[in-house]
């Protein structure tokens, strides 16, 4: 079995490979990272990088006729809702024209692939409380140009699925992390600085956003089991929630990340983390994957937070 990881070098793709690598895939790793910025001893054994641009139509397509992959999981992407407002341009370059060229790429070469996009739960935008958990046939009302983006993307996955009868799956996954994610995302970021303020590095002081918003969150290894999971059952055509089911508010996170590092810490609203929109409560349904896949998440909230402040001490002590 053939499968090309795209966005492989990033958090999530990392861990994707390993999930496919021990369910007997052979890897193709694309990445828009050069070779001197990816350390092979991050990918399984055997797994062949290539570096490319998705927006190079032109590579992508010689890329694809060369490998011929039987398998299509499509990771790249810029994926910052916060970040996405200082530059929507490039926000939707990589984001929409990449996964065209990508779409388009395999129908002209015929290669009858079976592709997974992953999207965003960013994409269902403001929703109530009484809204939740959050269903598949929710609406969809992006409040970021990241959100509006991937909104796209599902819209342009469709009209292939659907004019070209391309084989794919897409998902709307909910935020997730884990070791090894950097500190531009929120978890990360608690999780980093109480590791410094563990070590004396740091004052006890938390630089943070909103605070009072409740998210689903996942970690990262059971999402990337989804993945695999979906492409292998899903079906075509169908949009999938990747989520826990279960909310968990930023400042009970916030504890209990200080609570893992044995610290103490003093909050401090940074404006420059509040975002100008921001999505109160954001809870999805995840019925359709279990029942389409058989997938169950294994891995706590508690867990997810206790590895995440292990990783990120031993990476301060080290």
């Amino acid at each position: 079995m053939r499968a090309m990881v795209t966005g492989a070098n990033g958090f999530v793709g990392r861990y994707l490979l390993g999930e496919l690598s021990e369910a007997g895939y052979d890897l193709l790793a694309v990445d828009l990272s050069s070779s001197a910025d990816v350390d092979p001893c991050e990918f399984p054994p055997d797994t062949v990088y290539r570096r490319c641009d998705l927006r190079d139509a032109v590579h992508l397509n010689e890329l694809l006729e060369e490998w011929e992959p039987g398998n299509i999981f499509h990771l790249a992407a810029r994926s910052s809702a916060a970040r996405s407002f200082h530059d929507p341009a490039g926000t939707f370059q990589a984001n929409l024209i990449g996964t065209l060229n990508l779409l388009e790429a395999e129908r002209r070469i015929g290669l009858g692939a079976k592709m997974m996009l992953t999207g965003s739960s960013e994409e269902y935008g403001v929703r109530t409380p009484g809204e939740m958990p959050l269903s598949e046939e929710s609406p969809i009302e992006p409040v970021s140009p990241y959100a509006a983006s991937k909104a796209a993307q599902n819209l342009l996955a469709m009209q292939y699925f659907r004019t070209f009868g391309s084989n794919l799956t897409m998902t709307r996954s909910f935020g997730h992390t884990g070791p090894g994610q950097t500190d531009t995302f929120v978890l990360p970021s608690f999780a980093r600085q109480c590791a410094l303020i563990s070590a004396g590095e740091k004052d006890p002081v938390i630089s943070a956003g909103n605070l009072d918003v409740e998210r689903d969150f996942l970690d990262v290894r059971d999402v990337v089991r989804a993945y695999r999971l979906l492409m292998e059952k899903g079906r075509a055509g169908q949009v999938y929630n990747v989520c826990s089911g279960s909310g968990l508010v930023l400042k009970d996170a916030l504890e209990r990340i200080a609570s893992a590092a044995g610290v103490e810490v003093e909050i401090r609203t940074d404006p420059d983390l509040l975002r100008p929109v921001d999505i109160p409560v954001m809870i999805g349904n995840n019925q359709k994957l279990r029942e389409d896949t058989g997938w169950i998440p294994e891995i706590s909230a508690d867990r997810m937070l206790d590895d995440l402040v292990l990783w990120w001490k031993e990476k301060v002590s080290g």
